[in-house]
């Protein structure tokens, strides 16, 4: 009986978070019917198994994980990080798995004691976020040529820096290597190299004509390493980082329709209204350099706020009458910037098959259990 419980709740919230990604990617909701649906399947799931074993803790079980899956969705909510559906959707797999599943249930990758799957699998879907946020971008990317040539213009530079302070690290590397030196000698003379003016040209195609001379298969392995650890980690990074602009759309105040995100949020300073980003990194660096935190939490959480770009759910009733009244007022422009947010359902379903393979792992890691 417990393994058929076992294999129809894993069942069911793959088959349900399947077609809430389709749902999400498609029309960005997932449907009431859905959660709730799922909602009542593990609570019926899991009474059946209570009256077999005549037993109420499985049923007790499947009511606490949907209460705190309910529970950590909406501090998800509050927080401006998941959307009302996506909080409904961690009720319903709650209720499904009060605890995480794990297949393996082997060392480390088991299911903890206390049914904290919510947790478990919002880490695993923040994990799992970085590709399919990568390949969302990319795809984005590719499609928009004007911002190619944009993009491409500005990593150019770098990137042939990369190259460069790639070759002369290999070279560097499979030197110290060959004298017996210890390996980390590499990042004090790349930072000497680095402080140099045009001399460094001649200093790498020395040391890369000397490298080739002791040991040709070392440099080329410490070259592939090197650029793909600088060259395509950069790229990534500033793939991610441009996920601002290339996700945001400009469109008049007037359009602006309920459940939109704004790009920047509105603040009010003192009788003014100011434009801000959510977060300004370069700022948020300058600020903390100056130990100035009052500052870090007011651009992250400003108290006088009329719109905030970092709400999930978008725009209410209620703040689009306040911003239109505004932009005809004039007091704020008459276009503003939405962005359009990446489905987080998607990323759900990854993190879900995470659980199925990982268990409680990543949470027993975080805890210090292990």
């Amino acid at each position: 009986m417990l393994t058929i419980i076992f294999y129809s709740s894993i069942i069911i919230s793959i088959l349900g978070l399947l077609a809430a990604t389709y749902t999400d990617l498609k029309e960005r909701i997932v449907p009431n019917k859905l959660n709730y649906g799922l909602a009542i399947t593990g609570l019926v799931i899991f009474a059946l198994q209570s009256y077999f074993e005549a037993s109420y803790f499985p049923l007790l079980y499947s009511v606490c994980g949907l209460s705190f899956g309910f529970l950590f969705g909406w501090v998800m909510w509050k927080l401006g990080v998941f959307a009302g559906g996506d909080v409904k959707l961690f009720m319903g797999l709650g209720a499904l798995n009060p605890f995480t599943p794990a297949l393996l249930k082997i060392g480390a990758f088991s299911t903890a004691n206390i049914p904290l799957f919510p947790i478990t699998l919002f880490i695993y879907s923040l994990i799992s976020f970085l590709p399919y946020g990568l390949f969302v971008i990319t795809c984005r990317v590719s499609k928009n040529k004007k911002f190619q040539k944009e993009l491409y213009k500005e990593m150019k530079p770098k990137i042939l820096t990369a190259i460069h302070a790639s070759i002369f690290a290999s070279a560097a590397y499979t030197l110290i290597t060959f004298f017996n030196l210890n390996a980390l000698l590499v990042i004090i003379i790349l930072l000497i190299w680095g402080i140099i003016g045009e001399k460094k040209k001649f200093i790498t195609i020395i040391s890369v004509i000397w490298a080739l001379i002791t040991n040709p298969v070392l440099l080329t392995q410490a070259l592939i390493a090197a650029m793909i650890f600088s060259v395509g980690l950069y790229t990534i990074i500033k793939l991610l980082l441009s996920a601002r602009k290339i996700l945001s759309t400009e469109i008049n105040v007037k359009d602006l329709e309920e459940g939109m995100i704004p790009a920047k949020s509105i603040i009010k300073k003192g009788k003014k209204l100011e434009e801000v980003n959510p977060f300004d990194f370069k700022q948020i660096v300058k600020y903390a350099k100056e130990k100035n935190f009052k500052a870090i939490k007011e651009m992250i959480m400003p108290k006088k706020e009329i719109i905030s770009s970092r709400k999930a759910r978008g725009l209410t009733i209620e703040e689009l009458k306040e911003v239109k009244k505004l932009a005809a007022k004039g007091l704020i422009p008459k276009k503003i910037f939405i962005k359009e947010s990446m489905p987080f359902v998607p990323t759900m379903l990854l993190g879900y098959l995470l659980c199925l393979i990982l268990g409680d792992y990543a949470l027993m890691i975080f805890f210090g259990a292990i």
